[in-house]
């Protein structure tokens, strides 16, 4: 500053103000920073719950404050997320208890209908055929193309040998009885109209609510007495067909 007025007096130029601006010390610029953290610290630890018993900030570097300065308490955000989770765990099986007593005790509830409508379209659509007896191209009853093969007036298809017994189509088993003589009488639905009833057999390889095939064997007769295989339609018994040379079924239509 001397040297400014000396210079304005050496160029003889009358100075009557002068303004002085003095720069801030960056030292005292960071003296206050340290001053207002440390003033931090100590406001938070005053204001902690519980307070702690000693340990006030009180100089320029402060890194270790102890044990019973700072009292370690967890997240709260974390405890928040444990506790949502485990609400989670609980709404789930809840709804499992539910759906569960629901199947249970009450079939014709809502979720019992939706899980049914996932099944028993395609379950019901397989099972009912409703073609005629006309439509069908039965197989033989029995395998053994020397055994003799008769039908009776009245319709019904007989022999008497040992061998194992078809049924002429595929289809659901009805109903599994054991006659006075131990032999065995098999009823089978093959569409909603055309079924057979197989008599005589010594024993039944099905039970009620099989599927069984016309290449597989129902039972088996071991000649003792004569089997008997009796179609019908509707109800109303079938005379219309004939035995061909392999024993199998021919519609006379």
């Amino acid at each position: 500053m001397s040297e400014q007025i000396d210079y304005a007096e050496m160029l003889e130029i009358p100075v009557s103000t002068l303004n002085v601006t003095k720069k801030r010390s960056k030292k005292k610029r960071e003296e206050d920073l340290k001053e207002r953290v440390v003033e931090a610290v100590n406001e938070r630890m005053e204001t902690q719950d519980p307070p702690p018993e000693e340990g006030i900030a009180a100089g320029e570097n402060v890194t270790d404050y102890g044990d019973d300065v700072i009292a370690m308490h967890p997240p709260r955000k974390r405890f928040l997320e444990n506790k949502l989770l485990v609400g989670e765990f609980v709404a789930v099986l809840a709804l499992c208890a539910t759906i569960l007593l629901t199947n249970l005790f009450w079939q014709g509830s809502a979720i019992n209908t939706f899980f049914a409508g996932l099944t028993s379209p395609a379950e019901s659509a397989a099972a009912v055929d409703e073609r005629t007896y006309a439509e069908l191209t039965p197989g033989a009853v029995v395998s053994d193309a020397s055994i003799a093969c008769e039908v009776t007036d009245a319709g019904i298809l007989t022999f008497t040998a040992q061998a194992s017994v078809y049924a002429p189509y595929g289809g659901t088993v009805q109903s599994v009885a054991q006659a006075e003589d131990g032999t065995y009488t098999v009823e089978i639905e093959h569409t909603t109209s055309f079924s057979s009833v197989l008599s005589g057999l010594t024993n039944a390889y099905c039970a009620a609510g099989d599927t069984v095939y016309a290449t597989l064997p129902v039972g088996y007769s071991d000649g003792a007495a004569a089997v008997s295989v009796a179609m019908y339609d509707s109800g109303s018994l079938i005379r219309s067909f004939t035995v061909g040379e392999n024993n199998d079924i021919v519609w006379n239509v």
